[in-house]
């Protein structure tokens, strides 16, 4: 069970980069109801602890959440609140115990929209990176389709889904907003595939850059 953040300071209503890992690369969720379990604690969490949820990303032995907490020790409330009973809950189904989480939860606060943008899309396109997926609607647990307009495949999510203010500056209207994440998707998807197969970017036309949650140049 996650015990301390990494980053030393929470930034009240600011954005937050989380990162659950399972312990030694164990897997955190191997059936549906698992994946659910983990949902509706972590839904519970966000409203007792006055933390909103961006972006919720389950792979099988990690999570990855965007969310904004209230005050300065709500981050860590939340966490636990998620990761003590979903990892209770897991060991008992199996009759399993020791710890399901590494002991510290990774902790990036998002610096600006531009940071917000790269980190969003980052995290949404971790099944395709992965190869589980073609097309990341396909993927069912992810908070990807809520925000490219297609609907989340699971009600959990969306009874979770806070959608940041960034996301929401993209667009007045919604059908317009979800189309301008989908081209900025499509767009970093494209430019992270260049940069896989050695390709140089910076030759082709309208050529952006690109930064991932860590800093470093995507391309």
């Amino acid at each position: 069970m996650p015990r301390k953040a990494r980053c030393l300071v929470v930034l009240p209503q600011h954005p937050h980069h989380i990162i659950l890992r399972g312990n030694n690369r164990r897997r955190i969720f191997s059936y549906g109801t698992e994946y659910r379990f983990f949902l509706s604690r972590l839904r519970r969490a966000s409203w007792q602890h006055g933390v909103s949820v961006h972006a919720a990303m389950q792979m099988s032995n990690h999570v990855h959440l965007i969310v904004t907490p209230s005050g300065h020790a709500s981050l860590a409330s939340f966490v636990r609140a998620t990761a003590q009973p979903y990892a209770q809950f897991r060991n008992a189904r199996r009759g399993g115990s020791g710890k399901l989480f590494e002991e510290r939860y990774k902790c990036i606060p998002i610096a600006n929209e531009e940071q917000m943008a790269v980190t969003m899309v980052y995290v949404e396109l971790n099944p395709v990176r992965a190869g589980l997926c073609e097309a990341a609607h396909e993927y069912r647990w992810s908070s990807y389709s809520l925000h490219a307009g297609f609907g989340a495949a699971d009600p959990l999510l969306t009874k979770l889904w806070t959608p940041s203010s960034w996301f929401l500056s993209l667009a007045g209207d919604p059908a317009e907003r979800c189309a301008a994440y989908r081209d900025l998707f499509e767009c970093y998807r494209a430019r992270d595939e260049w940069k896989e197969v050695g390709t140089d970017p910076a030759h082709q036309a309208n050529s952006r850059r690109f930064e991932r949650p860590d800093g470093v140049r995507a391309i």
